[in-house]
């Protein structure tokens, strides 16, 4: 559309709503109006997504620690290659045994790895707790 359509335009609305004339709202006309939105807010409040509490995600990181030991500790990819079973054939050559070298993998480098590392590991761990219950103390007082 070009602007010269559009002063046409404007113009026959100009046109069309020169003789109305406005009308003025009652005293009470937001009253009512916010009355309503909120009538509606009660009827369908609004509901909101609880975030994953700390214990949850602590249950989570357990489950994917367990799943890990389990997949190394028992060498499931060794048991389940073993099978005659054409599905579980199929999930350790997509699933399994991508997850096992890579467990490996990382395991490997951990053992590479120099004892002060973690020794270094375990005293940041047992600082941030430290600090943790001592701000814990401090807050409760």
């Amino acid at each position: 559309m070009n602007k010269k359509e559009d002063i046409y335009k404007d113009d026959f609305i100009k046109e069309l709503v020169k003789d109305v004339e406005l009308e003025e709202t009652s005293d009470q006309f937001t009253n009512q109006v916010m009355d309503q939105v909120m009538q509606d807010w009660l009827a369908k409040p609004i509901e909101m997504n609880k975030p994953i509490s700390r214990n949850r995600w602590m249950w989570i990181a357990s489950l994917i620690f367990l799943a890990v030991i389990i997949l190394l500790g028992t060498d499931v990819h060794k048991l389940i290659s073993a099978s005659e079973h054409p599905f579980l054939n199929q999930l350790d050559a997509m699933f399994l045994h991508p997850i096992n070298l890579i467990l490996n993998q990382v395991l490997q480098s951990l053992i590479k790895l120099p004892v002060l590392v973690y020794i270094v590991a375990v005293a940041f761990g047992f600082l941030a707790a430290f600090d943790r219950v001592v701000n814990k103390l401090v807050h409760y007082r």
